[in-house]
């Protein structure tokens, strides 16, 4: 069975007979492919079936995290979406469109831009308050004509975008991280509290999950 995410930007795909995983650009994606199930913004274009992201994010903590009470955010190129769990019942979530608004690929293109590797650039303690990833590239780039150092304003954003989930999430005591952002490790040092970090597969155990949850119910 052929698994897909579809995000705004990239596509991950989970071959279960297999378990082959393959991370690719949504537009690499030939116009022929058709998995068999799966989730994300473009899922519709590649997919024979498709799962609801919350639906596919619930089924994947429950998946993957072993406590009972835990909050798991996925923070993509467009957007961010959490769910909250407390003695292992689905009790919140919530998706935010806006606010998250080109968050991860605000960050990319800022980043390839500028040639910075937030790898290897420390976190800051001040940070820029932005109302999405476009504004907040603009408050970058005055902060540069201003002789701030590039990597400098860079993590200020970075640090404004962590507290802004942070506070969208409800200010849990510790995050579990999902989505692109996991792989950048700057973000992940700027986030306020615990973070432990899931993989960009997260989403498909979820629909993994949900797929054998519904097997008499979904055509596969």
């Amino acid at each position: 069975m052929i698994l897909l995410d579809a995000g705004t930007t990239y596509a991950k795909i989970l071959n279960t007979e297999t378990n082959e995983k393959t991370v690719k650009k949504v537009a690499e994606l030939e116009k022929t492919f058709k998995a068999d199930i799966g989730t994300g913004h473009n899922i519709n274009r590649f997919a024979k079936q498709s799962v609801n992201e919350i639906i596919a994010l619930s089924y994947a903590g429950k998946r993957l995290i072993k406590e009972k009470s835990f909050t798991l955010l996925d923070v993509g190129s467009r957007d961010a979406k959490y769910v909250i769990f407390e003695n292992g019942n689905f009790i919140h979530s919530d998706w935010n469109t806006e606010c998250g608004a080109f968050t991860g690929q605000a960050i990319e293109i800022l980043g390839s831009y500028l040639n910075l590797n937030y790898n290897a650039i420390e976190p800051q303690k001040e940070f820029i308050t932005a109302t999405c990833g476009l504004l907040g590239m603009g408050h970058v780039f005055d902060m540069v004509a201003s002789s701030v150092e590039p990597g400098i304003a860079a993590a200020r954003l970075i640090k404004g975008v962590c507290m802004s989930m942070y506070r969208f999430a409800r200010k849990p005591h510790k995050i579990y991280l999902t989505g692109g952002l996991v792989n950048n490790a700057l973000f992940v040092k700027s986030m306020p509290v615990e973070t432990i970090c899931l993989d960009r597969f997260t989403l498909l155990e979820g629909v993994l999950e949900y797929a054998a949850s519904k097997k008499d119910d979904i055509n596969l």
